[in-house]
C-alpha cells in the first residue's frame, strides 16, 4: 500500500489541541490522524498520560532507595521512607499499576524490620 501525502489547514488552537492529544499518546501527527480515522478507542495507560511524572517519580524512588541502603540509617528512617514512597506513589496513581513491582526494595524492606 503506497501512502499518500495530505495537506491539511487547521487554526492555531486545533494544531494545539491535536499536539496536546498525540503527544498524550506518544505518538506523532501522522499516526495520530490515522489513529483518529481508524475510529480506535485505544486505552491509553497512565504511565503513558504521565510519562514525565512517572519518570520523575521512578527517579526519586531510585535515590531514596539508595539512601536506605547506606550505612547509619536507622531502621525507622527506612520504613518511614518506603511508606511514604508508597503513599504518594498511591496518590499519583490512583490504583493503577505503572509498571513492573520492585522486588529487590523487598530487601530493604527486611532490612528495616531488623
Amino acid at each position: 500500500m503506497e501512502n499518500k501525502k495530505l495537506f491539511l489547514s487547521v487554526s492555531e488552537s486545533d494544531l494545539k489541541r491535536i499536539d496536546d492529544l498525540r503527544t498524550e499518546l506518544g505518538m506523532n501527527r501522522s499516526e495520530y490522524i490515522r489513529y483518529l480515522l481508524s475510529g480506535q478507542k485505544k486505552v491509553i495507560p497512565y504511565s503513558m498520560k504521565q510519562r514525565h511524572l512517572v519518570e520523575v517519580l521512578s527517579q526519586v524512588d531510585l535515590h531514596l532507595k539508595a539512601i536506605c541502603l547506606k550505612e547509619g540509617i536507622e531502621p525507622k528512617d527506612v520504613l518511614y521512607i518506603q511508606e511514604s514512597l508508597k503513599d504518594i506513589k498511591k496518590e499519583i496513581t490512583d490504583g493503577q499499576t505503572c509498571g513492573q513491582s520492585d522486588h529487590k526494595w523487598k530487601g530493604g524492606e527486611d532490612r528495616a524490620k531488623k
